[in-house]
């Protein structure tokens, strides 16, 4: 018996598409958790000097190197393959109705991916090369570990910009294609307008103002809850 290859075809094609939606919202959910991660590890478990001086830094750095060194694996490189599956997803999902946007927020999405994995094997491979240091000329050691946090803000958390035109893309596109909760969507655009002024806050009339301080927490704190929103709406669209 002959079979209609469209009608055989039809349930391979909806699982596929449903398998690949809900691996989307669960790289969502590992990416929030990440963020989660991060937080309470470095804000709350870690116990930072408080005089706040560059050789304090520097030795509380490398006291808890180890801890700092798996932090960033999961906070970098976890986070960054959980983005990439998302992105995949994504343009699947909105291929369809936006093809332009799609496609390009897929690009911004890779390359903010690719930024934070540059950042985070910066952070890392610094580690070794910090403790020779400051084991010969702790004056050298800062030198390097200031020239670090440049390089290593300016790829993955310093400007948000990458991250924020993503997140205001979906938005886009979500609310276009009438894809999840608008809910969802009004929260990826206040994040993604704070991660947009982040590039702003380095100017010199602007970098005292609170808002324009508090941006990049705003961002990662609004990107938490948009990443638990948006993986609930993946795994379980009937919700």
């Amino acid at each position: 018996m002959e079979l209609n290859p469209h009608t055989s075809n039809a349930p391979i094609h909806e699982t596929v598409n449903s398998a690949q939606r809900k691996a989307g919202g669960i790289a969502s959910l590992v990416c929030g958790l990440t963020y989660i991660f991060g937080f309470v590890l470095f804000f709350g478990l870690i116990e930072a000097p408080e005089d706040g001086n560059e050789s304090s830094r520097l030795t509380f750095l490398l006291s808890q190197r180890d801890t700092f060194f798996m932090g960033y694996i999961v906070i970098g490189i976890v986070f960054s393959l959980g983005l990439i599956l998302l992105n995949q997803s994504l343009l699947k999902i909105f291929e369809s109705t936006s093809p332009i946007a799609a496609r390009f927020n897929s690009s911004l999405g890779n390359i903010w991916a690719t930024f934070v994995l540059a950042s985070t094997f910066i952070f890392l491979v610094s580690l070794p090369s910090l403790a020779n240091y400051a084991n010969t000329s702790e004056e050298n050691a800062v030198v390097v570990l200031n020239s670090v946090d440049i390089v290593i803000d300016a790829l993955g958390g310093g400007i948000e910009l990458l991250g924020a035109l993503w997140v205001l893309l979906i938005s886009y596109m979500g609310i276009k294609a009438n894809k999840y909760a608008n809910i969802i969507h009004i929260m990826g655009v206040v994040v993604g307008i704070a991660g947009v002024m982040t590039l702003f806050s380095g100017v010199s009339f602007l970098e005292t103002v609170p808002l324009f301080e508090a941006t990049t927490a705003i961002f990662g704190l609004g990107q938490i809850v948009w990443f638990f929103a948006l993986a609930i709406a993946m795994i379980k669209p009937n919700n």
